[in-house]
């Protein structure tokens, strides 16, 4: 929660003042596809965490609305970072990285999972002058994982 939630509160916090008295500003928060979908894994307090940020980025954006600030969320999917290499090969792959990328590149419809550049890319949007009449969205970026049933 401190991390997922708190550090996101206080950044916000932080920056909102800033962008008030410049008169604009476009704030793009990172949650999860698990704040709005089941992904299978029983990570309760992951899965609270990145709902709350999505709570966050909402009250934000019509908060601050007429203030000329945007607050957007980005929700991504199973991406193949550095991040989940050594954490998730148990889990996946019984310790075997191949198996465990294999694994949740399975999951996913495109049949691989995405990367850094997917999320950065949609940031980048999000936060550009293009996206200037789009606030308070979840924009997913999951490879259309999270248009799974199962």
């Amino acid at each position: 929660m401190d991390v997922n939630v708190k550090s996101m509160f206080l950044t916000c916090k932080a920056v909102l003042p800033h962008m008030e008295r410049q008169g604009k500003g476009a704030i793009v928060n990172i949650a999860s596809v698990s704040g709005i979908r089941w992904l299978g894994v029983p990570y309760v307090s992951y899965t609270t965490s990145k709902a709350a940020v999505l709570g966050l980025t909402q009250s934000i954006a019509l908060e601050y609305a007429r203030k000329g600030i945007r607050a957007n969320c980005i929700l991504p999917g199973l991406m193949n970072t550095p991040m989940i290499v050594k954490p998730l090969a148990g889990v996946y792959g019984q310790g075997d990285v191949d198996t465990m990328i294999a694994a949740r590149s399975a999951q996913c419809p495109t049949g691989a999972m995405g990367d850094a550049w997917d999320v950065a890319h949609a940031a980048l949007f999000l936060a550009s002058d293009e996206a200037r009449y789009i606030t308070g969205t979840q924009l997913v970026v999951d490879g259309g994982l999270s248009c799974k049933v199962a």
